[in-house]
């Protein structure tokens, strides 16, 4: 939940039952884009929010998002469902509503504080203006997706490699191409048009990295590409999306003390979208395996390698 709402939540309990009976929450606009709420996403100003019975479809009440893209209903005594929509003439023309899964919130009211219901919306206006400041190299990457587990010491290891935005510049190869072969899974994900979301500096280590010298130790990017089954794998995707995230920790990438502190970490979330703008996620290379947060997970071999060289 985001600090706007957690204050909006704190003040509205100072008051009195004002969210007894109420439908409430936020709208962001999926800046990464990644899927998911995270800390980088922008509240959506001005769209309307309407709420209809669920048992009838009658409408109960309407709200137009602050500028914390907060939204708020009351909503009549007693106990009964109600349903959440956005307006669709409130969004930019090309929004998908990534979350709730369907487009459509619900509430249910005990004439108790009840739960809020967040959005999540993707359109090309939530993007962040691609930055130019660094682009990526990797090549030859063994990667554990659950290190520290049997399954990982044990298991086959996934390879990843390639060049993400080359000399900060989309015109190479549609700004790269990324292959992360998941054996596991038996799978081979490859993104083929690429864009750098941001560059910046984990909080946990000396910022920038060296062997090229950068002012950054991390790059997101974005892509689109496919997914193919390899060893047997008949399964395929023609469109697959994927947002991934490296970080350039040592030199190699690979050496390091044993706590990882200093060994390179990598991230990469892919996802379909099918009927109704619904996002499905189909591989998931994070610490712990959940990709509704960003936690790359230390490398087990190779070197990620940022660069600053040709950016300006």
């Amino acid at each position: 939940m985001k600090r706007s709402l957690l204050l909006t939540a704190f003040l509205a309990l100072l008051s009195g039952n004002a969210l007894a009976n109420s439908a409430f929450g936020n709208v962001y606009c999926d800046t990464q884009p990644n899927g998911f709420i995270d800390e980088f996403d922008t509240p959506l100003e001005g769209v309307g929010v309407d709420l209809e019975l669920f048992s009838s479809g009658a409408l109960q009440g309407s709200s137009v998002t602050d500028g914390n893209g907060y939204y708020y209903v009351k909503l009549p005594a007693g106990t009964d469902t109600y349903e959440a929509f956005l307006d669709p003439a409130t969004l930019p023309a090309d929004a998908t509503i990534v979350e709730p899964v369907g487009g459509t919130g619900f509430f249910t009211t005990n004439d108790q504080f009840t739960t809020p219901v967040d959005f999540l919306v993707d359109s090309e206006v939530c993007r962040e203006p691609p930055q130019d400041g660094c682009w990526m190299t990797g090549g030859g990457v063994k990667f554990e997706p659950l290190v520290g587990s049997d399954l990982a010491r044990h298991g086959p290891k996934d390879t990843i490699g390639g060049v993400v935005y080359p000399a900060c510049s989309s015109s190479p190869s549609n700004g790269g191409q990324w292959n992360h072969v998941a054996h596991s899974v038996k799978s081979h994900y490859q993104a083929f048009d690429i864009n750098t979301v941001r560059c910046g500096n984990v909080n946990d280590h000396p910022p920038g990295s060296e062997s090229p010298v950068t002012p950054f130790n991390f790059i997101e990017w974005e892509g689109t590409g496919r997914m193919q089954g390899i060893r047997g794998n008949k399964s395929s995707y023609d469109v697959v999306h994927f947002f991934g995230r490296a970080e350039d920790r040592n030199e190699p990438g690979s050496e390091g003390p044993a706590d990882g502190g200093d060994i390179d970490r990598y991230f990469l979330h892919a996802w379909v979208i099918g009927p109704g703008g619904i996002r499905t996620t189909i591989f998931c290379a994070d610490e712990d395996g959940d990709c509704s947060t960003v936690d790359p997970a230390t490398i087990s071999g190779g070197n990620l390698q940022l660069h600053y060289s040709s950016c300006e």
